[in-house]
């Protein structure tokens, strides 16, 4: 009965069927390939893995099958294929995601669907429509994605391998058979998605990759055209065809691979993106290095970061007054605490040598130098630098001592005085011989009367405690005028020191030593009897006692010897002999004794002493030459012992003692005490309430420790100076030399720092210039200022608010040499607004009034003003207009101390609106 059938059937008919098998093969190859593109690859592997009854060649097989059959249906079919086509339309959108929506539940199907391609659902397979006739997507029937319907019974052909997951996707349409011009070329398909549409997250990232193999992915629409003419020539070319489709689907699976690969890239490079956000996110300072990076708009563009200058350096403020000839500002503000900076201590010295005549140095400049400071460095600019300081300040002192002397001494001053300064500094000698010469004569005169009336009271002994106190006073006095006119006489046989010998002689006998040593009977000739209490001598027999008396010689036993031929020298006057042995022997020992280191430190020898210059000088029976000479060796010695009992009790005494005992000792011993005097004195000197007491301790002390302790001496002579100098300094004040005040104070308190003594003078004239401001315009006010920060001794209140009114007005001169500064003009500019701040400040701290400070703030805010109008001017022009303008919106919100909140604040907006941070 087939063969019947295959009989009838014509040539052409065979013909026909030849040709629909063929389109129809060439039709499935055609959505294999579609599908190929259509899926994403991870997609279609999960819809591959899920499926547990078919393998991807078996649901291929049977839609081909099913297709094939709805050939032979009714022409209705063509309606059908018109609403599948409109559907299909519908399904074929811009948006490259719409294929991911169900249409049946989506209520806008067409809607970008917005997600991370990392997070696409899986896409079901595709399910062959059991009612509809014509092949298509079809949305209202399957609720698990869009369905292919697929032509069947094209098994003439056996249908390429297909191993891709892409191919469960995609829809055809072929027409009826019998109407084989009506089957359109392209086949009615879906135009497939893009590879590069599949994920464009992925695309932003790496669109290279994707862009490799285009060639491949657009192959196959032109090939099935190729195709359709093909089998329409020739329908037996099928295995030509084959061949291509082989290739095509070879050409596939390496379009897959490089997909794979392109999806492989795309996932390394989202990885390094999380990376890199990452670290972003851990350091988003390093943003503001490179603000070029990703190429983001302005918003969103890390800040550049712009540099501000640095305050300026002293030293580099030194050189600019030092160009500027102005010395004065060069030392002030170089001298700091501890000169450790090389360049500083060189400049300094340099500037020194500005003033390399004290005498033709202004007073104000003498009390900066006197105020400077050492360096502390050792090398060889900075010894320079010490050493010629201290020549300068060494000048400096004797010229204000030399007028001193000139103006308030030798003209004005005591005889006292007079004498003193003479005999104290040789250099005044020139020039004033006559007048001191008429002051030694009158000092002379006052000693003398003083000398004769408390020696006359002192011999009565009819005194009591009080005046004998007083007397003793008297002859101290008189002892200190005999010494100063001493001291400034040259003649060999000086009458002052006649004189002052013989008062202190006085002085030292009027004086009680307690516990003075007495000599002991050690009369062993003589014992007691019973009878009537007398003494009779025990032997009677001269040459006994000659033999016994020469035993004791032999044993040194001098003051046992004297005292035993003392008693019997009457009755048996040839012991006289023994007599004047014994104490040339004695007063020998005695001499030696006292030199020896035990004279003043062993008890013993001090007693042995005592009882020796009691024996030489109380027995009758010494000879009177050795007697007188046993006085004036012993003198000394006596003098010294007594000074060591006065310490406590009067210093001044104890002093005149050992000083005039050490004189005539020289011995190691008495030079202690005489120390331990002087210092006692000196002591006592610094609380000493009475002027005059404490200025005679400081010219006693300027004798006695000469020789002995230098700096002690030192110490006297600027002490002693120094009341001289409050004493001249009052005497200028009054006559409205206010200045010349200040400086006799300050030097007064530099000389004698723990008393303070021109602290009230300072003071009061230094108020006394700053109430006469007003009146005095810059630079006179400048000058006041410069000599009132270098008191010493003024208090701590008035001294640091001038110190501020200095500072400011230096500031702001400093400020307008800056601004001068034309090549650096935005450097220069900066360290302005450092420079005011300060000044703003030290402002308040200058006891000014409020509307003196508030000047001082209006000059801050116009100088604040100015830089923003430049910066403003500037951020509109080129790249380096923009920077500079970015240095002044920085500087202003970081160093604007002074210049408010709000402007600081905008100041930050503006420099951000730059690009800058």
């Amino acid at each position: 009965m087939e063969e019947q059938q295959n009989e009838k059937m014509s040539p052409k008919a065979r013909w026909i069927i030849g040709g629909i098998v063929t389109i129809c093969l060439a039709v499935l190859i055609v959505v294999a390939i579609q599908l190929n593109k259509k899926q994403e690859p991870e997609v279609a592997t999960e819809a591959t893995q899920d499926k547990k009854e078919k393998t991807a060649d078996e649901q291929i097989g049977s839609d081909l099958e099913k297709a094939l059959s709805e050939l032979k249906k009714d022409k209705s079919s063509d309606d059908k294929k018109t609403d599948s086509k409109d559907k299909t339309t519908a399904t074929k959108s811009s948006d490259p995601f719409a294929y991911l929506f169900n249409p049946s539940k989506s209520e806008d199907p067409l809607t970008f669907l917005s997600i991370d391609p990392t997070e696409l659902p899986d896409v079901p397979e595709p399910v062959v429509s059991k009612t509809d006739d014509v092949a298509g997507v079809q949305d209202d029937k399957t609720p698990n994605g869009p369905v292919a319907v697929l032509p069947t019974d094209l098994n003439q052909t056996p249908l390429p391998a297909v191993d891709d997951p892409k191919l469960s996707g995609g829809s055809l349409d072929v027409g009826k058979d019998d109407d084989i011009d009506n089957i359109p070329s392209g086949g009615g398909l879906v135009p497939p998605l893009e590879d590069n549409e599949q994920d464009p997250g992925n695309n932003e990232q790496n669109p290279g990759n994707n862009e490799q193999n285009p060639g491949n992915n657009d192959q196959d629409p032109g090939n099935n055209e190729q195709d359709q003419e093909d089998n329409d020539q020739d329908p037996g070319d099928n295995d030509q065809d084959q061949e291509d489709n082989d290739q095509d689907q070879e050409n596939n699976d390496q379009d897959q691979e490089d997909n794979d690969q392109d999806q492989e890239d795309n996932d390394q490079d989202q990885e390094d993106n999380d990376q890199d956000q990452e670290n972003n996110d851990q350091d988003p300072g390093d943003n503001d290095q490179d603000p070029g990076d990703n190429d983001q708009d302005q918003g969103d563009q890390p800040l550049e970061n712009v540099s501000i200058a640095l305050q300026e350096e002293t030293y580099d403020r030194l050189i600019s007054y030092k160009e500027q000839q102005r010395v004065y500002n060069a030392l002030y503000y170089g001298n700091k605490e501890d000169l450790n900076d090389q360049k500083i201590v060189t400049l300094l010295d340099e500037m020194l040598k500005n003033y390399n005549n004290a005498s033709d140095t202004d007073i104000t400049a003498r009390q900066l130098i006197q105020s400077l400071n050492q360096s502390q460095l050792n090398d060889e600019q900075a010894r320079v630098y010490n050493a010629q300081l201290t020549k300068l300040k060494e000048e400096i002192e004797k010229v204000t001592r030399e007028e001193y002397v000139d103006v308030y001494v030798i003209k004005e001053g005591s005889s006292k005085d007079q004498l003193y300064y003479a005999g104290t500094f040789e250099d005044l000698l020139n020039g004033n011989k006559d007048e001191l010469e008429k002051a030694k004569n009158s000092e002379m005169a006052l000693a003398d009367q003083k000398a004769s009336e408390a020696a006359e009271n002192l011999r009565n002994n009819k005194l009591d405690e009080l005046q004998r106190k007083a007397n003793q006073k008297a002859l101290i006095e008189a002892i200190n005028s005999y010494q100063l006119i001493a001291n400034y006489s040259n003649e060999a046989d000086n009458e002052a020191e006649a004189k002052r010998n013989e008062a202190l002689r006085i002085l030292s006998e009027s004086v009680e030593v307690p516990d003075e040593p007495e000599i002991e009977n050690n009369d062993t000739t003589k014992v007691e009897t019973d009878d009537d209490n007398k003494t009779e001598p025990k032997v009677d027999d001269q040459k006994e006692i000659k033999k016994s008396l020469d035993q004791l010689m032999e044993e040194g036993e001098y003051i046992q010897v004297l005292q035993q031929a003392s008693a019997y020298l009457e009755q048996y006057p040839e012991l006289e002999y023994t007599v004047k042995e014994a104490s040339e022997k004695l007063l020998e020992q005695s001499i030696k004794d006292m030199k020896s280191n035990n004279a003043y430190a062993d008890e013993d020898t001090k007693k042995y002493l005592s009882q020796s210059y009691a024996a030489l000088t109380g027995l009758s029976t010494v000879p009177s030459e050795i007697s007188k000479k046993a006085q004036d060796e012993f003198y000394g010695y006596r003098l010294v012992m007594q000074a060591e009992k006065l310490i406590d009790e009067d210093p001044t005494q104890a002093v005149i003692f050992a000083h005039e005992g050490y004189k005539r000792q020289e011995t190691d011993g008495a030079k202690a005490i005489l120390q331990k005097a002087n210092t006692a004195l000196s002591e006592k000197a610094l609380n000493m309430e009475n002027k005059d007491d404490a200025e005679r301790a400081y010219e006693i002390l300027t004798v006695t420790a000469k020789g002995v302790n230098d700096t002690l001496v030192q110490t006297a002579v600027d002490r002693k100076t120094a009341y001289g100098y409050v004493a001249a300094g009052e005497k200028q004040y009054s006559a409205g030399e206010i200045k010349e005040a200040i400086v006799y104070g300050s030097e007064a308190n530099r000389l004698y720092p723990e008393k303070n003594l021109g602290g009230d003078l300072v003071k009061k004239a230094a108020d006394k210039l700053l109430e006469d401001a007003e009146k005095k315009d810059k630079e006179e006010l400048l000058e006041d200022y410069n000599l009132i920060v270098n008191i010493k001794g003024l208090d701590d209140n008035t001294k640091e608010q001038v110190k501020n009114r200095k500072a400011v007005m230096d500031i702001l001169d400093r400020v307008a040499t800056l601004k001068e500064d034309t090549q650096d003009v935005v450097t220069s500019t900066q360290q302005g607004l450092f420079y005011l701040n300060e000044a703003v400040k030290a402002a308040g701290k200058t006891g000014w009034s409020d509307e003196e400070k508030a000047e001082i703030q209006d000059q801050y805010n116009a100088y604040i003003s100015d830089m923003l109008a430049q910066a403003k001017t500037w951020s509109t022009g080129s790249d380096e207009d923009k920077n500079n303008a970015a240095v002044y919106y920085k500087v202003i919100a970081k160093k604007g101390d002074y210049a408010g909140d709000g402007i600081k604040s905008d100041a930050s907006n503006a420099l951000k609106e730059l690009g800058y941070q």
